[in-house]
């Protein structure tokens, strides 16, 4: 046991197993007015029975060293060193008992894989023919330890002075078995009163629960009757503004023109608000379905690249297309993967200056997957941002993007359907270079089924 002081008390020989009881006896005490409690007394006077009982089976006689020990970090103990001078254990031995599964041809040997789980310092050293020596130590709690390392002459004395009876050893020992039994009862007592505070807590969490569910669900309710009722009257609104650009009503001045193309902006980015807090809001509930399919994707993105046209135009951006041949149809609902890529497609279209170019690509990803992906020459997407960009209401905070507006959905609506159909999404994205969203579906097995 390196790095550590010793101020040896004193030794008590062993020659006989009645001396078993006088080394408790004497060590108890030292251990008491040390300042150990009551139970770390038990375990000490316990651990040195052993260790004298062991000098007495083995070698018949020896000794037992007490001693007081300091560490470099101020740490007081007391230590004791079991010697003796008989047969010694051999190296498979000392092993066993290391791994606390030495027993000896006697039934005895548990005794020291005992005492090295009762004290906090354990060493043992023997060897066939050269005796046994096991040294423990068990470390007082710092508020004792400065007072105990001024009473070293007081504890010397203590220790030369004679034993106490046999009678008054085992006095000793009742008493105190007695202080632990009422230190456990006291334990106990306050266990069971925790145990009831938990049970009232419980109680109490578990009515906040039923009330945030009950709250979640009119919360819910509130938003599906909501955007149900604000989105017929935006379907009217738009079915007049297309009235008013079919021509029916005759030729629209320029600035009539402009004016309806404003309104229709707007009525359509209200819509597509609307839309996204009632697909949030069945998500939320699960209450979204798919209706599955085998969906062209080179069909689909012709489609959308004529729908997202007009907007690509009036900011002067490339939009184009590169889906490799011969594509194998994916097993999607159609609608919601359209919803996929609209809102990835605004998105690379809203972010990507006056001049650039945004890219609907596909291509094979293994056997059973198509890999689906837009890409931008845009103003890019901060790494901080990335690793929250799909949570609710997130966006991005670059500076590039504060002026644009949406409710935040967006994305991790699109990400909730992604893995509804059993696909992922990632992104890449470097500022100032743009960003890329990819995503995979699973092939249609069969072409012509729902």
């Amino acid at each position: 046991m390196a790095d550590i002081n010793t101020t040896r008390l004193g030794d008590i020989y062993v020659r006989r197993e009645a001396d078993i009881v006088a080394v408790r006896d004497r060590v108890r005490r030292l251990a008491r007015d040390m300042g150990f409690d009551a139970t770390t007394q038990i375990k000490i006077t316990t651990a040195v029975s052993e260790l004298t009982r062991n000098i007495c089976e083995y070698a018949e006689s020896g000794a037992i060293t007490l001693a007081l020990v300091e560490r470099a970090d101020g740490a007081v103990g007391l230590q004791l060193t079991a010697r003796d001078d008989g047969p010694g254990m051999d190296e498979q031995a000392l092993d066993a008992i290391m791994h606390g599964s030495y027993q000896s041809a006697s039934g005895l040997g548990v005794g020291l894989s005992g005492t090295r789980r009762l004290m906090d310092e354990f060493e043992l050293d023997s060897a066939p023919g050269a005796g046994t020596r096991v040294t423990v130590v068990k470390w007082l709690p710092p508020a004792v330890a400065a007072k105990t390392k001024e009473r070293i002459e007081e504890l010397r004395a203590h220790f030369a002075a004679d034993a106490e009876s046999a009678v008054e050893e085992l006095a000793q020992q009742n008493r105190d078995l007695l202080a632990v039994l009422a230190e456990l009862e006291e334990k106990r007592t306050e266990l069971e009163r925790v145990n009831e505070e938990l049970s009232r807590t419980n109680a109490a969490l578990n009515e906040a629960n039923a009330r945030l569910r009950e709250v979640a669900e009119m919360k819910e309710e509130f938003l599906a009757l909501t955007t149900h009722d604000l989105r017929s009257p935006l379907t009217i609104i738009s079915g007049v503004i297309n009235f008013f650009t079919s021509g029916r009503l005759g030729e629209l001045t320029l600035e009539q023109q402009h004016m309806v193309a404003m309104m229709e902006r707007n009525t359509q980015s209200l819509i597509e608000l609307v839309n996204d807090l009632l697909d949030a809001a069945k998500l939320e509930s699960g209450t979204l379905q798919l209706e599955l399919s085998a969906v062209a994707i080179a069909e689909l993105a012709s489609e959308l690249r004529e729908a997202m046209a007009p907007m690509a135009r009036e900011k002067e951006i490339v939009l184009v297309t590169d889906l490799h041949t011969n594509l194998p149809p994916v097993r999607a609902d159609r609608a919601k993967l359209r919803r996929i890529l609209v809102n990835l497609l605004s998105n690379a279209i809203k972010f990507t200056p006056k001049g650039g170019r945004v890219t609907l690509a596909a291509t094979r990803d293994g056997d059973e997957r198509l890999r689906i992906s837009v890409a931008d020459t845009g103003v890019g997407i901060p790494e901080e941002d990335i690793a929250r960009l799909f949570d609710k209401y997130e966006q991005a905070r670059s500076r590039a993007t504060r002026s644009e507006k949406g409710t935040g959905l967006g994305l991790y609506i699109t990400k909730q359907l992604v893995e509804l159909h059993d696909g992922e999404i990632n992104v890449e994205s470097q500022v100032g270079h743009g960003s890329t969203f990819s995503f995979t579906l699973p092939v249609a097995q069969d072409a012509s089924a729902s």
